[in-house]
């Protein structure tokens, strides 16, 4: 339930009696920080001149928002969000399957995700008086019927740390879906205590698809890059033993939303079920690959082999071209996965080609994981060899990279929706989420 606080701060009212002119009020600013650092909030965000109504269902549409706030660590200021109800079925506030929330989405934080914005005090969320950690705001009238607007307002509050964060949501409907996503985030920028502005953010982060150029020519790339003490890598088995035949396996979406991730890919080879050679051990994997959740081994004595391996105890890494080494000396982990062959080593590719079987060897598409230090890659590389990966991995700026399954297997997901895919169902799977 909102605060008696925030409901009384919100406004509800039909598009007969809002004009379409309607300015947003500014953020309330409530406990300063120091006198040398000072507050700001820029320009409201209007609606669009169109709007879709009567759709049959649950549906919204943005229509506008306030503007992005400027904050002094620990500071907190107020935001407003409205949605025009332009479905055929009203929201009922209190009422499962029928009332209207926001919810937190990706990618940052990430679906039903907990975020230092703000949230319920749980979670790790600092207490802002949000219904829960990753529910943003409930509706604040009783009733929004077809064609009316409801102006959500939420308390967001600045970490003690400057920078530049995002807060993404979307509206759904509790207990019955999700409904539209047009992107909608703020922009919180933190400052430093003497009021200066932090260091711009980092660009080239996230997801992005590009050309990249290698002495074996130029390849497409759906690339995933994040720093590394940015997020939480986490590498994941539907099945939580050994399995010859008939493994359980999931999709990729279900992989990031059962551990409140925003990122993920597919992992090692696997035996599909539309692979004749697979009869008799269907969804079956012959590789390692360290459950992050279970925090053990799945096929730990496949450890003891010819593949290669990309393993993390937190932000660290270390890479093996054969994992009988990692075996013989068990250093600690929190993720790893093995698979053939290791791509990028120290900077050099790998060369596997004498050990590669002819799928490999034909140009298609490739998946690969690389890490360099300060950053994680997660890519898929179209029309490429598996030596063609290497050179891409490398070009990207990889010190490490390990190959993994592509084809029909190939699956990318960041920020609420496929990039790539879906693809098979998996049996592992590698996911982001934020520490």
């Amino acid at each position: 339930m909102c605060s008696p606080f925030l409901v009384a701060a919100i406004v509800f009212s039909s598009l007969a009696v809002w004009p379409a002119t309607r300015a947003f009020a500014a953020p309330t600013s409530i406990a300063p920080a120091a006198a040398t650092c000072a507050s700001s909030v820029g320009p409201g965000i209007p609606h669009p001149a169109t709007l879709p109504t009567g759709v049959q269902g649950f549906h919204a549409q943005w229509y506008g928002q306030s503007g992005y706030p400027t904050l002094c660590p620990g500071e907190r200021s107020t935001a407003t969000v409205a949605y025009y109800n332009s479905g055929s079925l009203g929201w009922v506030r209190g009422r499962m399957g029928e009332v209207a929330y926001l919810g937190t989405w990706g990618p940052e934080p990430g679906q039903d995700a907990a975020t230092p914005l703000g949230g319920d005090g749980t979670a790790g969320s600092p207490a802002t008086e949000w219904p829960r950690y990753n529910r943003i705001a409930m509706q604040p009238a009783d009733y929004v019927g077809p064609g009316q607007v409801s102006w959500f307002q939420f308390t967001i509050q600045a970490p003690a740390t400057a920078g530049y964060y995002r807060l993404y949501l979307r509206p759904l409907i509790e207990g019955a879906t999700w409904l539209e996503d047009f992107g909608v985030f703020w922009l919180v920028t933190v400052l430093n205590p003497d009021g200066s502005r932090p260091a711009p953010p980092e660009t080239g982060l996230g997801y992005n698809f590009q050309s990249v150029s290698t002495v074996r020519g130029t390849f497409n790339v759906h690339l995933i890059k994040e720093r590394l003490s940015a997020v939480t890598v986490r590498t994941l088995t539907a099945n939580v033993t050994d399995c010859s035949n008939n493994c359980p396996a999931k999709p990729l979406a279900q992989y990031v939303s059962e551990n409140a991730a925003y990122a993920g890919m597919n992992g090692t080879y696997l035996c599909p079920p539309d692979y004749a050679q697979c009869a008799g051990k269907v969804n079956s994997y012959d590789y390692a690959v360290y459950n992050s959740n279970l925090r053990r081994w799945i096929n730990y004595n496949a450890l003891n082999a010819q593949n290669g391996g990309l393993f993390f105890n937190g932000t660290g890494t270390s890479v093996y071209r054969r994992t009988f080494v990692y075996f013989q000396q068990q250093t600690p982990i929190t993720a790893a996965i093995t698979n053939f062959p290791l791509l990028v080593q120290n900077g050099a590719v790998v060369d596997s080609t004498a050990e590669q079987n002819g799928s490999q060897l034909l140009k298609g598409t490739k998946g690969a994981i690389g890490v360099d230090g300060t950053y994680i890659y997660l890519a898929i590389v179209t029309n490429a060899t598996v030596t063609d990966s290497a050179y891409v991995m490398q070009a990207l700026g990889a010190r490490d990279a390990l190959n993994l399954d592509g084809g029909g297997t190939a699956a990318m997901w960041i920020g609420g929706s496929y990039k790539v895919g879906p693809g098979r169902l998996l049996p592992n799977a590698i996911v982001l989420t934020k520490p």
